[in-house]
């Protein structure tokens, strides 16, 4: 079973739809928020189609923004026509709407745009439903032979600009690992250059592979691939300067008192219990947010690299500060609990 945020925050989404495609997921994810409920249907991983509950994504008001129906027909139109499927395709058809050889192109690309929705939501929920609702049950696959793992990637290219897809992996310099489920890499249909690019990438950084793909998209795919388990990723360490390799070696005796005073001050965040000023965070956090604060406080903690003979006296509240630090990461790092953690430092009396 596909271990999905149940709470959605930025991301969360697609990353819920990319782990239905890497567990084989049988059934339907439905992710609902204000505007209504999303359903994405599953067989065994392979997307068979989309459906939304709001009439501003019906298969009308698609092809509405599309350009290929009038407004004003629309209008006309709209309510008298089921919201999606190939029922309101044939009545469509029938209207004089759409030909007959549009039918199954049109019903894959509006399925293809509602995933596009539920990959930008910013916010609300999610559950896996393994019996997919009656009216869904009749929808034939839409998508043909193309696998889960394919089309995850076309819409990737499609909804999530490089720059963006940067930021998510962490910028150009964050290393790469084979991910848990690496053989999907076959499923991908990416070209020759591409699939040779990831083949090498792992023990590398992003910018490497970007560099080895040559195309201007693949920072959204390297994304998609690492939300798939094809790849994974982690923040690499900041490049030392020579300042950085003295303080290593050597402490300034000097220093002492401003350690003590901030071992103190973070000691104080501990015992005060907010995970998001342990981190410096505030409660808007993203889950890439969360692990790079981490990641540096973490760091500018460790006994190793801070600890003098003087100071080593301070070694018992360095490892109370660090292991409420990874209690945080492990709070806070999951969307899930740190929407639950933070409902909960929000909640007043009633």
């Amino acid at each position: 079973m596909p271990d999905i945020p149940a709470v959605l925050g930025e991301g969360d989404g697609f990353r819920a739809v990319a782990r239905a495609v890497a567990g084989r997921f049988g059934g339907s994810v439905a992710f609902e928020d204000s505007a209504g409920i999303r359903r994405v249907v599953f067989r065994d991983g392979d997307f068979v189609t989309a459906a939304s509950s709001s009439e501003t994504e019906s298969l009308v008001a698609f092809l509405t923004e599309r350009g290929d129906i009038a407004p004003e027909v629309a209008q006309r139109v709209g309510r008298r026509v089921p919201p999606f499927g190939r029922h309101a395709g044939a009545a469509l058809i029938a209207q004089g709407h759409l030909r007959q050889d549009e039918l199954w192109p049109v019903l894959r690309s509006h399925a293809e745009w509602i995933i596009g929705r539920v990959a930008g939501m910013q916010r609300g929920a999610a559950s896996l439903e393994f019996e997919v609702p009656q009216r869904l049950q009749a929808e034939p696959g839409v998508f043909g032979g193309a696998t889960g793992a394919e089309v995850l990637l076309e819409i990737a290219r499609r909804m999530v600009s490089p720059a963006e897809a940067l930021l998510r992996l962490g910028g150009r310099s964050a290393s790469l690992a084979n991910g848990a489920a690496f053989g999907l890499l076959a499923e991908c249909a990416l070209s020759e250059s591409e699939t040779a690019a990831v083949k090498v990438a792992a023990g590398g950084s992003v910018s490497s592979v970007l560099d080895r793909a040559a195309t201007d998209d693949f920072a959204s795919v390297v994304w998609a691939l690492v939300e798939l388990g094809v790849l994974a990723t982690e923040l690499a360490p900041r490049p030392k300067r020579p300042a950085d390799v003295a303080e290593d070696v050597r402490h300034d005796p000097l220093d002492a008192t401003a350690l003590r005073e901030r071992i103190a001050t973070r000691r104080g965040l501990v015992e005060e219990g907010d995970y998001f000023a342990l981190l410096g965070i505030g409660r808007t956090a993203t889950s890439y947010d969360v692990r790079r604060a981490y990641l540096s406080v973490r760091k500018s903690f460790d006994p190793a690299r801070i600890l003098t003979p003087e100071t080593v006296d301070l070694k018992d509240d360095l490892e109370s500060i660090l292991e409420v630090l990874d209690e945080a990461y492990e709070i806070l790092g999951d969307a899930m609990r740190r929407e639950r953690y933070r409902r909960a430092l929000d909640a007043v009396p009633r």
